[in-house]
């Protein structure tokens, strides 16, 4: 086999392995994310499905402090707007 049918077989091979892998891995998630929070990694959270009662204390003055920052933010842009 050529160089370029092994590059193809091995892309090809990857991209399957990688499909599977994300797969098992959504629908073990739950599971998944608790044996790494066991091994002490702990894996970022999308901001709209944080569960807030299973944060810690500084999770949740963080996030407190970085709503608290955005709505000050669009506080002044619409302080800025008027006046124009």
């Amino acid at each position: 086999m050529d160089t370029k049918g092994n590059y193809t077989t091995g892309i090809l091979i990857g991209i399957g392995l990688s499909v599977t892998a994300y797969y098992l891995y959504m629908k073990n998630k739950d599971q998944v994310d608790e044996f790494l929070k066991g091994q002490g990694i702990t894996l970022p959270v999308p901001s709209g499905t944080k569960d807030y009662a299973s944060m810690s204390l500084e999770e949740l003055a963080g996030t407190k402090e970085h709503i608290e920052d955005l709505i000050a933010e669009m506080e002044h842009k619409m302080k800025e707007q008027v006046k124009e």
